[in-house]
């Protein structure tokens, strides 16, 4: 027999019905749906113990009685090592669900208390998934982008996960109805934000001099829906941060790599529209920092787990948005559900980037470390008279002579030729000098 999960809890006998109560309740908010075993000891193994014509009735009035909302749970008897246990199997969508009056989540295979902030939040988000997505919006099936749409319908049947519905004429009706985004004439909530050509949500861009919002180097202002602003967010972030760029032996071919992986970009994108809230004002942003990239979403992390649990645990993953999920699912922007945050930190990790975070009550961001250049300039070297280029050239030269060409290319994120032109102003200006052989010399820092 498995070991207990965060679905799965074993008691010894009924006289533990108290506790099972309480472990059915938090199993319902946390996953909807669980097994209780009574007749098994924590490792799995059975515990022997009296089962007669009585006992099924007395665990079924004790969930009647204790757990609420009501749940209607299938109750019997299997043989498990020759030894009878009953097995309970319950679900429920109506959470929060309370045990004699008091909340609980499940962490791992133990039963915690929730918090009022927790209990809060639970109903918050309970509702909202009720009530938002599947609710009819003010828009109709005309306002949606048929460039849009053909463009998804074309990706979704090419990955396989769409069977071919419409052979002939286009339809977006036919298509909004098999995929669950109209009621009738309408657009539902999720459909408007994913498909609509009114423009539906704003995306604000940044890119900043510094490591803090004081000056903005540029500043962008877009409005569409879903996937418009995956693109143009994805794209704004690609044109934004350095690349590094690798010669051949040949000296004619060349490769470039981004500073923070794209397959880590995108799928952050993609996240952040994913789990965001779209019953509040709805406001997505890129901020382009000296030190980091912040995809930033409205609404707080959708799990009482950490991104990191994500990344690193086979956790079942909760979507905030499902409709919105299963559609960019459908056409392959979604990969598969609840691995997204697995990829983005095995990704960085490959490309030495950290990946951290920031929870709020009504935002939640995640952010990639860069390499922050406006470092050079606080070496006590900094000499006024030279350019910001020659400077930070300067400073990597004194920090290591045996460097390389490329090494300080890679460093200090400039091309090769623009560090080329800044090697030869500081030969001339007498602040540098080459010596040794071209492969085994050293640079002589004056």
């Amino acid at each position: 027999m498995d070991r207990e999960s965060e679905v799965l809890e074993f008691k010894k006998s009924t006289g533990e019905l108290k506790e099972a109560m309480i472990s059915i309740s938090s199993i319902l908010n946390k996953h909807g749906e669980g097994t209780v075993f009574f007749g098994l000891r924590n490792d799995g193994k059975p515990s022997k113990f009296v089962i007669n014509d009585s006992t099924l009735r007395d665990v079924s009035r004790k969930i009647f009685e204790s757990i609420k909302p009501q749940i209607y749970p299938e109750i019997s008897t299997q043989i498990i090592d020759g030894v009878e246990v009953i097995k309970v199997h319950f679900k429920g969508s109506e959470k929060p669900y309370s045990a004699f009056g008091k909340y609980y989540k499940r962490v791992s295979d133990e039963d915690k208390e929730m918090s009022p902030s927790e209990l809060r939040s639970m109903m918050i988000g309970q509702e909202y998934e009720e009530h938002w997505e599947n609710k009819s919006s003010k828009e109709t099936i005309e306002d949606a982008d048929e460039a849009c749409l053909k463009a998804f319908y074309e990706a979704s049947v090419l990955c396989k996960r769409l069977p071919r519905i419409l052979d002939f004429e286009f339809d977006k009706a036919a298509l909004l109805r098999k995929i669950g985004l109209s009621n009738g004439s309408y657009l539902t909530n999720a459909g408007r934000v994913l498909f609509s050509k009114n423009k539906p949500l704003v995306l604000k861009m940044a890119v900043f001099a510094t490591e803090h919002k004081e000056t903005f180097l540029d500043l962008r202002r877009e409005e569409g829906n879903i996937f418009e602003l995956i693109e143009i967010a994805v794209g704004y972030i690609i044109k934004n941060i350095r690349w590094k760029v690798c010669l051949s032996e040949d000296n004619i071919h060349r490769t470039e790599t981004p500073e923070i992986p794209i397959d880590a970009i995108r799928e952050a994108v993609i996240n952040s529209f994913v789990h965001a809230r779209y019953d509040m004002s709805v406001q997505h942003e890129i901020s382009v920092f000296s030190n980091r990239v912040c995809i930033t979403n409205p609404g707080s992390f959708a799990n009482s787990f950490s991104p990191e649990d994500f990344a690193t645990r086979n956790l079942n993953s909760y979507l905030r948005n499902e409709c919105i999920a299963k559609t960019l699912y459908l056409c392959k922007d979604v990969e598969t559900f609840g691995s997204g945050l697995r990829k983005i930190y095995s990704l960085c990790e490959k490309a030495k980037v950290k990946v951290s975070y920031e929870n709020y009550e009504s935002a939640f961001s995640i952010q990639f470390s860069r390499v922050d250049r406006n470092s050079v300039l606080e070496d006590e070297s900094y000499n006024s008279t030279l350019s910001v280029c020659e400077n930070a050239v300067y400073n990597v030269m004194k920090k290591n002579k045996d460097i390389t060409v490329s090494q300080i290319v890679e460093e200090c994120g400039k091309s090769a030729r623009t560090i080329n032109r800044a090697i030869v102003s500081l030969k001339e200006k007498g602040l540098v000098e080459r010596k040794g052989a071209n492969k085994n010399g050293w640079w002589e820092v004056l």
